[in-house]
């Protein structure tokens, strides 16, 4: 649950940016963001039943059919509150609702199905609902996605080992000197740069000399230039796709893109130099071609560190994304921003994304279950760090994941020197490549499944962090077959268990 609280008067002299911070800033004196978040608010919270990330975009659809206009452009969310977008699901919707907000391609976890369906109920009510402006939710710090800090790389080293099948880094950002403050299970947003070689590559295909000079949202800048910082090359909206099929020579490139655009057939991990080698009769004129390219968005990168154990620094553990598509060689913009490119002291604009739904419990003597293989291990070394250093008793139980122990034990020293001094209670870890037959997280769960039920009866917060499509959906059914098998509930009671553990912020998840 995100806590917003509006502490200065409607008629005070501020703009709504100064008064973010302000109200940002005295929450932060009132401990406001240290508010645990099982801690339910005295006035009626209204019922969100779409606000489940578990449910189809259809069934979402159908259980806000009928409610206010702002809900229903919420229930076409992903409903993770990740923050990517600068908003919260619901903050996001009443911004869109309110005029504010003209950005409809922001929610990252949903993608193309919610950019559609924004669209469908935008022209249903196009004209906006008069309300009061609606920022972002408030946060202490002054640095924001709009107003980034110019931080440092301080350090980065590689976890996995050679041999290993993933190339995944331990970042270390220097924050001296900018007063950020975080806490665990909060993310960093990083704005990164694209590729030169796949700029070069993308102007020679439009023909373009990169020096044309064009109007971009940050004013006018050379075509070049705009590509590199500002614009995103890697994932080709419904308007690029739409501008190339309205400029195409060829019938058969026409129809093509109309059907990429409409999102009829599936294109997914194809970025605009896969479509202009695919589509060589689409060549619109540079200016229009750039005013169609949607905004380079910032990335955001789970936090691995406690503020108190690593004081001025933030560290986050990177998985390098490279793959094979359409016989070359594509790249994660930001993850090879920063293995290919960073150098140490070189700079990077970065903010603090808070995420009030997935901090730690006030209560140190409460149990903590964490489920996070790959990287999603990243916020459960912060909150190992932050219990130790607090001094906290509760039992603490990680399960983590990989392909291989000997290349891609993340973090193993220090895991095993949580276990050594007792911080970590237990940790189970699922190899899947190293024997036979795959084993993950969730048949872990399975295979301890008395004492994992005994945990949650004990009061236990599960945490889960990672893959939104795949693991965390599996850790979601396992959780409630755990609950059917040592809980003795029916399948209907199950689900509603489950879904009290969410209420009672004691089932939180970073997925992605």
């Amino acid at each position: 649950m995100t806590i917003t609280l509006n502490l200065l008067p409607d008629n005070a002299p501020f703009t709504p940016g100064q008064r973010a911070w302000l109200n940002g800033f005295f929450a932060g004196l009132l401990s406001v963001e240290q508010i645990n978040p099982g801690t339910a608010p005295a006035e009626k919270v209204e019922e969100l039943p779409w606000h489940d990330p578990n449910l189809a975009l259809d069934e979402r659809m159908k259980l806000a059919d009928g409610r206010k206009y702002e809900l229903r452009l919420m229930a076409a969310m992903g409903q993770m509150d990740c923050g990517q977008c600068g908003y919260m699901c619901k903050t996001y919707a009443e911004a869109i609702a309110g005029g504010d907000e003209k950005d409809l391609t922001l929610c990252v976890p949903g993608g193309k199905p919610t950019v559609r369906k924004l669209k469908d109920l935008m022209a249903e009510t196009p004209a906006p609902v008069a309300r009061k402006p609606v920022t972002p939710a408030a946060v202490v710090n002054v640095y924001t996605r709009k107003i980034p800090f110019a931080a440092k790389l301080k350090d980065m080293a590689r976890l996995t080992l050679e041999g290993s099948v993933k190339d995944v880094r331990h970042v270390i950002i220097d924050l001296a000197g900018s007063g950020i403050t975080y806490e665990p299970g909060d993310s960093l947003g990083f704005f990164p740069r694209n590729c030169p070689r796949l700029v070069e590559d993308i102007l020679r295909a439009l023909g373009a000399a990169g020096d044309e000079h064009v109007a971009t949202p940050r004013g006018e800048s050379s075509v070049r230039q705009a590509m590199l910082e500002w614009l995103d090359i890697t994932k080709p909206g419904d308007e690029t796709l739409e501008c190339l099929a309205a400029s195409a020579t060829d019938a058969d490139e026409k129809t093509r893109l109309k059907r990429w655009a409409s999102g009829d057939e599936d294109i997914e991990g194809w970025d605009l130099l896969d479509i202009l080698h695919t589509c060589p009769a689409a060549r619109p004129s540079i200016g229009e071609f750039v005013s169609r390219l949607g905004q380079l968005q910032p990335r955001l990168f789970s936090i691995a560190s406690s503020p108190r154990v690593h004081p001025d620094e933030v560290h986050l553990t990177v998985g390098v994304v490279r793959y094979e598509l359409n016989e070359r060689q594509h790249k994660g913009v930001a993850s090879c921003f920063i293995a290919d490119r960073l150098q140490r002291n070189d700079q990077v604009p970065i903010y603090i994304q808070p995420n009030y739904g997935f901090r730690l419990p006030l209560d140190g003597d409460r149990p903590v279950i964490m489920i996070g293989p790959g990287t999603g291990v990243a916020p459960f070394r912060a909150f190992l760090e932050e219990r130790k250093v607090r001094g906290a008793r509760g039992k603490n139980w990680l399960f983590f994941g990989n392909p291989h122990s000997a290349t891609d034990f993340f973090y193993r020293d220090e895991l095993r020197g949580f276990l050594h001094d007792g911080i970590l209670t237990r940790l189970d870890t699922a190899f899947s490549r190293d024997q036979r037959d795959k084993i993950y997280v969730q048949q872990l769960m399975l295979q301890h499944s008395q004492e994992f039920w005994s945990w949650l009866q004990e009061g236990a917060v599960l945490y889960v962090c990672g893959d939104a499509t795949r693991m965390a959906r599996d850790v979601h059914e396992m959780l409630h077959r755990i609950a059917v098998q040592r809980g003795m509930l029916s399948e209907g009671a199950a689900v509603d268990y489950v879904k009290q553990l969410a209420a009672e912020s004691r089932y939180l998840r970073d997925v992605y």
